[in-house]
């Protein structure tokens, strides 16, 4: 009976002071983009004489639930005595268990933006297997580059009210799998500071579950003031969970674009000297022009614009010295209410504008 109780304590304490002469150091950054493959990058420190047969098990769970997302183990390896790096190459082939929907079967998939904590277990089955050394190491995985915005630019005047606001995606796009995003729009008050606005003051525009990289601003929607400041910023969320937000840009609408003109027998007045800019307002897609030119005869290119700077229509047309009256016909499907510009581009190269929108 002592006999076996001496081995039962010989082999107890040789787990025992294994366990605590090997050691874990999983290398993993703190914050960074992940791969699942770079999970086991792994230092192992076994400071005793004894060589081991090893199997690494891994557990991922979500640091905010306690949720596992993945199990994983690798196939069995030799551990010799001193410092082994350990990869994925090197211990595989690794059998996973995706425990949550999301992760990214393949081996180089990067993990999606969250908060984890990935514990690992090294075992060994020389005689009875034992774990030889625990250890569990937290990261946070963020993306490369936060949504981007577009359109309106910082710090922009404009002419005209905008009534589109387009941004660029956060990326990389591997790291999302259900993309949408919060779109926040507020009044700047005297003395304040845009990202105080953001984070104080009721939005003016709040949409949080946009789909697109472009918003179509409702015409329903409150108007903005002119020459009053604006905020905007985008929050991107991946299946509900924050995957970044952009800076904070700002805009205003100039007073003058508040000079309304209607009528079908209303001329568009351009003209190559300074002309205050006015919005039309046209019941068809018949656009009366005139145009007033201090130059020679010349050769024109007229362009009209969409509100996101798209170019829907080029023309050239033979400009007379004085008053040059004639119609323009829009060939492009036009969006009721919608604010597009058009533009006249003379012979000097100087760039004459105006603004109009087709109420059907």
């Amino acid at each position: 009976m002592k006999k076996l109780f001496f081995a039962f304590w010989i082999c107890t304490s040789a787990g025992l002071t294994a366990h605590a002469q090997v050691s874990l150091q999983p290398t993993i950054p703190s914050v960074s983009i992940i791969q699942k493959n770079q999970l086991w990058n792994v230092l192992v420190v076994n400071n005793t004489t004894n060589s081991y047969e090893c199997r690494l098990t891994l557990t991922l769970r979500d640091r905010i639930t306690g949720q596992e997302l993945l199990t994983a183990t690798t196939s069995f390896f030799t551990l010799s005595a001193g410092v082994k790096q350990l990869n994925a190459n090197l211990i595989a082939p690794i059998q996973y268990n995706n425990l949550q929907a999301g992760i990214d079967n393949k081996l180089q998939g990067l993990l999606p933006i969250g908060t984890y904590t990935a514990c690992y277990v090294l075992s060994t089955s020389n005689q009875k297997e034992f774990n030889l050394s625990e250890e569990c190491v937290s990261f946070d995985t963020e993306p490369l580059s936060p949504p981007m915005l577009i359109t309106p630019a910082d710090s922009s005047v404009l002419e005209v009210a905008p009534t589109q606001f387009s941004w660029i995606p956060p990326t990389p796009d591997g790291m999302f799998n259900g993309l949408h995003y919060e779109v926040l729009i507020t009044p700047i008050n005297e003395g304040q500071k845009a990202a105080e606005a953001i984070q104080e003051n009721l939005p003016l525009y709040n949409e949080g579950n946009q789909l697109f990289t472009t918003l179509n601003y409702p015409s329903s929607t409150t108007s903005f003031e002119k020459e009053k400041w604006y905020a905007w910023q985008v929050v991107a969320k991946d299946m509900g969970n924050y995957a970044g937000k952009s800076e904070v840009w700002v805009f205003k609408v100039k007073e003058q674009a508040t000079n309304l003109i209607s009528g079908n027998d209303t001329y568009i007045e351009m003209s190559n000297s300074d002309t205050k800019k006015k919005l039309y307002t046209f019941s068809s897609t018949s656009l009366k022009i005139n145009y007033y030119s201090f130059e020679k005869d010349q050769i024109d290119t007229i362009r009209i614009y969409a509100s996101n700077n798209q170019l829907k229509q080029e023309t050239t047309k033979t400009i007379i010295y004085g008053n040059n009256f004639f119609t323009l016909s829009i060939n492009f499907q036009v969006n009721s209410n919608e604010i597009y510009t058009i533009e006249v581009l003379d012979k000097q190269k100087k760039k004459i504008k105006q603004y109009f929108q087709i109420q059907h």
